[in-house]
């Protein structure tokens, strides 16, 4: 049984399926609850939110790692798997956290001060997506013998499929003003935002 987990958990198929899943449950926890419609709908979240700033305080910075309870279902799911097979608790023993976690958390600093509006916001969404990227390509040793990609080009086209659907969903889902800890400005009112008087 354990030899025919690991021989599934290693091909290409399941390592496919599992991104699936995430890049799903990425794009169901973004694009369902906060979408942005169009950059004029986000510049009226983006005044509403500096008129917040005005009249409330900065809250203390706090991170969950990869938004989306990306970061938790890392943990969870490294967790989980090791307890099945000592291969995949040999070859994932370092990576408790999701290895571009780093990334995230400096992306959740700059959401956290939601500073520079709609082109602060993509500066801080291109810059995730680079981060992601460049770890594959620095990495691509260790996601090779992990995942048993045949090919320098395989494990660095893997991240760079990951980063772009990470990109995607902070794009739809991380406008301001929608409440939510992952919300452009989150540092101000939870994500919450004053209405103004023009609303």
């Amino acid at each position: 049984m354990r030899a025919v987990f690991n021989h599934l958990f290693h091909s290409r198929r399941v390592l496919l399926c599992l991104l699936f899943v995430v890049i799903l449950i990425v794009v169901y926890f973004l694009f369902f609850r906060t979408v942005t419609i169009s950059p004029l709908t986000e510049a009226r979240s983006m005044q509403r939110l500096e008129a917040t700033k005005q009249i409330t305080n900065l809250q203390p910075f706090v991170s969950d790692g990869c938004s989306a309870n990306i970061s938790q279902s890392w943990r969870v799911g490294v967790q989980q798997l090791s307890n099945y097979s000592e291969s995949f608790a040999d070859a994932y023993a370092d990576t408790v956290t999701i290895p571009f976690e780093r990334a995230c958390i400096e992306h959740d600093r700059a959401y956290h001060l939601g500073n520079g509006g709609y082109s602060g916001r993509l500066e801080a969404d291109n810059r995730l997506r680079s981060a992601i990227i460049s770890y594959g390509i620095t990495n691509t040793e260790s996601i090779q013998s992990r995942t048993n990609l045949s090919t320098q080009e395989e494990a660095i086209y893997l991240y760079e499929v990951l980063a772009e659907a990470v990109y995607r969903g902070v794009r739809l889902g991380g406008a301001p003003c929608t409440g939510q800890a992952y919300a452009w400005g989150f540092g101000y009112e939870n994500g919450n935002c004053v209405n103004s008087e023009s609303d």
